[in-house]
């Protein structure tokens, strides 16, 4: 994947260090000029299969839900992806590149005629949510993305008050869904607690597998 914004050179030169197989070119409806030009030189000169996704604006959650959906859909044909960054906009780099972190996609920049790469960790929800905690995520989901107490929460998915208490918002020992940065917890009416799926959460549960 490369996202357009900037001058297109970094596209080209993330190919020759990192070929590949194909390419999604990632661009604001501004940039649909420059990404149909990129997108005949490559397929003309490199003999590439590209794709072009035109993104309603800069913001996190529409790169993570774009990035999410093309590694849905090509996750069955390809082993390995990579974001090339140093083509995009401040706003779009800074996207893509959370992006890749929650995906655990290997992203670069470029400067000069070098590609650098970003220090991005695989983001495994397999680890860091268990059962439990992804029940819980799930539950909120249903419930129109919020629930207005814990009680009510308590209801949904039949734990107690304390364990749930102990799921979202953690110990010493272990990483609550607030501390996770899964949910966000508001304090409401008479001291209850309303607990709200975060953007990352609702990522995750768009990732996660059903089971």
């Amino acid at each position: 994947m490369a996202i357009l914004g900037g001058g297109d050179e970094a596209v080209f030169v993330g190919l020759r260090n990192f070929p590949a197989h194909k390419m999604v070119l990632i661009a604001l409806a501004e940039s649909s000029g420059q990404c149909a030009e990129v997108s005949a030189k490559l397929m003309e000169t490199l003999k590439l299969a590209v794709n072009t996704v035109e993104v309603k604006d800069s913001s996190i959650q529409t790169m993570l839900d774009t990035v999410g959906q093309i590694v849905g859909k090509e996750t069955e044909n390809f082993q390995d992806f990579f974001i090339n960054v140093g083509s995009a906009s401040r706003n779009l780099a800074c996207a893509a590149v959370a992006a890749a972190f929650v995906y655990g996609i290997k992203a670069f920049d470029v400067v000069g005629d070098q590609p650098e790469l970003f220090p991005v960790m695989k983001f495994s929800y397999t680890q860091a949510v268990t059962a439990p905690k992804l029940s819980i995520l799930r539950a909120i989901e249903r419930s129109g993305g919020e629930v207005e107490s814990l009680e009510v929460l308590s209801g949904i998915v039949s734990f107690g008050k304390p364990l749930l208490s102990y799921h979202i918002r953690g110990s010493q020992d272990s990483k609550g869904l607030e501390s996770l940065g899964l949910v966000e917890i508001e304090r409401g009416k008479r001291g209850r607690l309303r607990v709200k799926l975060t953007p990352l959460g609702r990522t995750l549960l768009s990732t996660a597998p059903a089971n």
